[in-house]
């Protein structure tokens, strides 16, 4: 959050230990046992920590951050937090910085509106908010585990970088609306329907060879809370893989638009995520590899994960939504930012969020140079009318 109102690194470690206390199960160390990584409670002091240029750094385990699996960081005006994955996913991440911004202005001697997304240092936690959702809805079921072909992945050519490439677009939430509804589909649609002909339109120049095309898909995280009636704040986030076969032809723009609509629609529900839950469950149940040393088990989840992961999708966008925030904190955030952390084999992320009238769409990579597949799918915003406010901490631009 970028706030119009200076950041005193003192008072926003008063306000983390303040809110910590409210997020216990966020208070926590990861070990490697001989069968499994565990969490321990984590005692140490807690730190924040300057930002750096770059955003979804490393954080190493035992060293990064004092042991703890989150990094809160802060600028001049900006307050920000960096989270491990296996610890929460983006909703469970919003709340708590929303809450620890709500705790810093109180403590600036603001008086802060109620928003159920903030929640109060004081207040007693729900335990619902710290149990593992997937256990809790697992079902037992059979044939989880389907197959699906590799999809197209962006090349590397140009090098690599361990210094995350951000090019940062903000857009007024009405355009995106204006041509969603003129569509007849939601804004995250759309976004993924032009992320989708971006891709398309990358392979298209790059593979001469139309024989050698693969399908181009987008991963799609989803909050499945609701579905399920889950309180919880820790990671409960499920992925819909969406996307077009190039090898059947070129696909204009609407038939994008309609495969997108299609596949989101009919994939969001209670039976077919369900499908997942279980499939994430029922690895860890199963006797083999409950038991076995992680010595075997780790290039066993590296192959999975590339099986039913990375590899089956080009790009991931992650639309966390508008976010809405209460009196006394709505008159000081002037900007709301979301990264995702890119991977070795998807090295292109998008991340979207909305506030105060404007989404902004963070595309986070690890390319050194390479950034076609974000200007194509930035242009094409431009060229059908919908302005484009586009920062980057790039210092190189090339193809």
């Amino acid at each position: 959050m970028d706030l119009t109102v200076p950041v005193i690194p003192t008072r926003l470690l008063t306000a983390a230990e303040h809110i910590l206390e409210r997020f216990p199960f966020f208070a926590v160390t990861l070990h490697q046992g001989f069968y499994w990584y565990y969490f321990m409670p984590n005692k140490n002091p807690l730190e924040v920590y300057p930002e750096i240029s770059s955003p979804c750094a490393y954080i190493h385990p035992k060293k990064g951050a004092n042991g703890y699996l989150f990094k809160i960081l802060y600028t001049e005006q900006r307050i920000a937090i960096e989270f491990f994955h296996a610890l929460t996913d983006g909703t469970g991440a919003l709340v708590f910085l929303k809450s620890l911004v709500a705790e810093y202005l109180r403590l600036s001697g603001r008086e802060i509106g109620e928003d159920p997304q903030v929640l109060l240092a004081n207040s007693k936690m729900d335990p619902l908010e710290a149990e593992d959702s997937f256990e809790r809805y697992y079902t037992p079921r059979k044939s989880v585990f389907g197959s699906e072909s590799s999809a197209y992945h962006l090349p590397s050519s140009g090098g690599l970088t361990d210094k995350v490439q951000v090019i940062s677009a903000r857009i007024k939430i009405e355009d995106l609306k204006k041509i969603s509804s003129f569509h007849q589909v939601t804004i995250t649609e759309y976004l993924v329907a032009e992320l989708l002909d971006a891709m398309q339109r990358v392979q298209e120049a790059k593979v001469k060879n139309p024989k050698k095309f693969k399908p181009v898909r987008i991963s799609v995280p989803v909050n499945i809370r609701k579905i399920f009636g889950s309180k919880s704040l820790r990671n409960f986030t499920l992925f819909v893989v969406v996307g077009i076969d190039v090898r059947l032809g070129h696909y204009e723009f609407e038939e994008i638009l309609e495969q997108v609509m299609h596949q989101l629609r009919s994939s969001i529900n209670a039976k077919t995520l369900g499908r997942q839950v279980t499939r994430n469950v029922a690895g860890r149940r199963h006797p083999l590899m409950r038991y076995a040393p992680n010595v075997f088990k780790r290039p066993l989840m590296k192959l999975l994960s590339d099986t039913y992961g990375d590899g089956i999708y080009s790009t991931t966008l992650s639309n966390i939504g508008n976010v809405t925030l209460p009196s006394g904190m709505h008159e000081v955030v002037d900007r709301l930012d979301f990264f995702l952390s890119p991977s070795k084999k998807n090295k292109t992320s998008c991340a979207a969020v909305g506030a105060n009238g404007y989404l902004t769409l963070n595309f986070t990579s690890i390319l050194a140079e390479r950034t076609d597949f974000e200007r194509e799918a930035l242009s094409a915003l431009v060229t059908k009318g919908i302005p484009v406010e586009v920062a980057t901490n790039r210092t190189i631009q090339k193809d």
